[in-house]
């Protein structure tokens, strides 16, 4: 989008005008949701109430852009139309439809004044009349498109491929519990750092700010909160807590640390899992590695607000061609493999756009490259853990099985309740852990933990 000068200067307070500005960097820019506004928030000039709305809004978009399109077909059809105008009427019809509290007059009129200073009076009057035929006009019932795959697309504004993908493996009914789930505003949970407090105590600090907080269903070192960001609070500068979904939470202490050992986290960005684990340990180390310099910088911020950088080295290096630099092997090594990301769909909401069936073939094959170099540094009587944030098969039952089948001196090592203090109902016949994002309302994951056979046997 162009973006003229006086739009700068005009619509520097209009929330609208910035809500189009972030969804045409996401939507026809290919920029990251959660990075467009976590750096528009670091610099808005805009009040409390007014960036709620605004985040509201662009996330709305985008949860629900083929449902919006959907609607506004019929008056848009045949019509050429720049990217930033359909731009602005996706967020306009998402207004008008999805947030009740909002008169449909001053959605009306903040966007011809946006289509007017952007655009000229032209785009004004036809944004206009565009947006006063939808109001007058019944909305397409899409309880009446006859294809199932079609009217689950646009009911939960998905890929039709994700769609017919789920139904080759589950029924109608969970198919579409899995996509409602999607739809719901995403939780902001945190992960306490038990190695400077405890839950209870981080909970009461929180709560004497303000927050509202629930422990977590699935993971003892989780909490909830129920009403604010926490990064602004004091637990949070201080190092006693650190954002991390609940289901990222699990894979950790799969891995019964005891606090001696030499591990690898093979691909640690964003950061979650690599300081857990460095929570675990005492006098052993942690080698974290990731392909991106700016993200391997992220991860070690945390690590020096956590307190953790002493037991931890970070490099820039590509984990299927890392080798210990004292040709020793690791006691346990952590993979949370690049996948397709399929468990992100309701905090990015852009990936159920953007992703295709091949790049989860794509990604098969790097996951496999990863785990067959990774496991030839590794002990005897060693553990791998496997974890991705998708739910896609290729991606998981798919590459442990294969990996089993071609490592004869590997043994899978199955996820216990009891053992591994972990909700049942969360636990494959197979003893993996696979999280749907409807069970908890959390991320999507996947975890496997595999162990490499010594010469007496299995430890």
């Amino acid at each position: 989008m162009k973006i003229k000068q006086r739009s700068k200067k005009q619509l520097n307070k209009n929330l609208r005008w910035h809500s189009l500005v972030l969804l045409d960097k996401i939507e026809n820019h290919n920029e990251f949701s959660n990075v467009v506004i976590d750096e528009f928030l670091q610099n808005t000039p805009l009040d409390e109430r007014d960036n709620r709305l605004v985040v509201q809004i662009v996330y709305g978009v985008i949860q629900n852009k083929l449902t919006i399109d959907y609607y506004l077909a019929p008056f848009v059809s045949g019509k050429k139309l720049d990217d930033w105008v359909s731009t602005l009427l996706r967020l306009s019809v998402y207004q008008l439809v999805f947030l009740d509290r909002i008169p449909s007059h001053a959605v009306v009129n903040e966007a011809v004044q946006v289509a007017k200073v952007n655009g000229h009076g032209g785009v004004g009057n036809f944004v206009n009349a565009i947006l006063r035929r939808f109001i007058r006009t019944d909305r397409l019932d899409i309880d009446a498109i006859k294809d199932f795959t079609e009217r689950l697309s646009v009911k939960y504004s998905i890929s039709p491929w994700i769609v017919d993908y789920f139904l080759k493996h589950q029924t109608h009914e969970e198919v579409e519990n899995l996509l409602e789930s999607l739809q719901e505003v995403p939780f902001i949970s945190a992960r306490v750092n038990t190695s400077k407090k405890s839950r209870k105590e981080v909970m009461e600090s929180l709560y004497s700010e303000g927050y509202d907080t629930v422990e977590s269903d699935i993971s003892p070192v989780g909490i909830r909160s129920m009403n604010g960001n926490l990064i602004h609070s004091t637990a949070f500068k201080e190092g006693w807590l650190t954002i991390q979904d609940e289901s990222s939470m699990l894979v950790a202490p799969l891995g019964h640390i005891n606090g001696d050992e030499e591990i690898l986290d093979a691909c640690s960005a964003p950061g979650g899992k690599a300081t857990h684990i460095a929570t675990l340990l005492e006098t052993g180390h942690l080698t974290a590695l990731d392909l991106s310099e700016p993200k391997i910088k992220r991860v070690n911020e945390h690590m020096d607000r956590l307190g953790l950088s002493q037991r931890v080295t970070l490099n820039v290096e590509d984990a299927s061609k890392h080798q210990p630099t004292d040709g020793q092997l690791y006691d346990k090594i952590y993979l949370d493999a690049p996948c397709s990301g399929l468990g992100l769909m309701r905090r990015k909401p852009e990936i159920k756009y953007d992703k295709s069936y091949e790049d989860i073939q794509e990604l098969a094959q790097i996951q496999t490259e990863l785990i067959n170099h990774v496991s030839t540094l590794l002990k005897p009587g060693g553990e791998i853990i496997y974890s991705t944030c998708t739910m896609s098969y290729e991606e998981n039952e798919e590459i442990v099985q294969s990996f089993l089948n071609a490592h004869d001196n590997f043994v899978q090592s199955p996820i216990s309740a009891e053992k591994d203090n972990i909700k049942a109902d969360l636990i494959t016949d197979e003893g993996n852990i696979r999280v749907w994002p409807q069970q908890y309302h959390t991320d999507g994951f996947f975890i496997s933990r595999l162990v490499k056979k010594d010469t007496e046997g299995i430890k």
